[in-house]
């Protein structure tokens, strides 16, 4: 797997954050689009990682639910997370 660079994962962000802008402003319900990125992202580790490296990936995830920002917050920090 190759690395990614905080600059490569701000543009990743720009462009998912654009993308569910352009569906919320076309209907769809953003608890949908949510639900849509989080099992993709759920799928993406359950198959490129082993059994316990994607419980410890889970986990870290839950374990930063803390440390997630609102789209509010975001303007000030300049970061999704």
């Amino acid at each position: 797997m190759s690395t990614t660079t905080d600059d490569d994962l701000m543009a990743v962000e720009i462009a998912y954050s654009e993308l569910t802008r352009k569906l919320a402003e076309n209907g769809v319900n953003l608890f949908a689009c949510s639900a849509a990125m989080t099992k993709l992202a759920f799928m993406i580790y359950k198959t490129s990682l082993n059994a316990e490296d994607y419980e410890l990936m889970i986990n870290s995830i839950s374990d930063s639910r803390d440390r997630i920002v609102s789209f509010h917050e975001v303007a000030n920090i300049g970061r999704l997370n």
